[in-house]
């Protein structure tokens, strides 16, 4: 039965799904400076292979902040601890100082790395909510952005303003009601009040 399983998955091209898992050791220097207060260097480069099979890197000697929400939500929620989710952390920062990926694909695979880190499914949902309506977004810095309005500049990554009373409300309701993930996208989506200063990658 198990063969057959198998063999029918390759007739019909459906890819299956691959396991989730990190590699690499998180070893850190803190850096707390005026220009960096709370940010870390990766010491060793840490990657994750999401369910896809496509690996995502974080390389090592990168300032990486160590928080991936703004004090709006962490000061108003009862969210974990940072360090229950460090390595998401790492890997979401380390994408966005890098910006040579896409962060629409980035911000996709987060609720993936916060369950491969152990969180619980209601929380790893609230957290990805807050990440798709306010965590950074960036143009990578090989598109053709770069080579035309923004040639001048090192990195370009902002983040998007929602509505903090609807994000408010909607983190409980993930908490009540257990939405599903489409869901979340779709009411998250709508609560944003400016996506950012940047016409291209929206």
């Amino acid at each position: 039965m198990f063969i057959k399983v198998i063999m029918a998955i390759g007739l019909l091209g459906v890819t299956p799904i691959q396991a989730t898992e990190f590699r690499g050791s998180v070893s850190l220097q803190l850096v707390d400076t005026m220009e960096h207060p709370q940010h870390v260097i990766l010491v060793h480069p840490l990657s994750f292979i999401d369910s896809t099979g496509e690996t995502w890197t974080t390389q090592a000697n990168r300032v990486i902040p160590l928080n991936l929400l703004t004090d709006e939500l962490r000061l108003t929620r009862p969210l974990p601890n940072p360090f229950e989710y460090l390595k998401t952390i790492i890997l979401y920062n380390g994408q966005a100082e890098n910006a040579l990926t896409n962060w629409r694909d980035m911000q996709a695979i987060v609720y993936e790395a916060l369950i491969e880190e152990g969180l619980q499914e209601h929380w790893a949902k609230m957290i990805y909510a807050a990440v798709r309506a306010e965590g950074w977004r960036w143009e990578p810095v090989e598109s053709s952005c770069f080579r035309s309005c923004h040639a001048n500049s090192p990195y370009l990554r902002w983040r998007p303003l929602p509505d903090y009373a609807q994000l408010l409300d909607t983190i409980d309701w993930i908490l009540i009601d257990f939405p599903s993930l489409p869901e979340i996208n779709d009411r998250v989506d709508s609560l944003i009040i400016k996506t950012g200063p940047h016409i291209f990658g929206q």
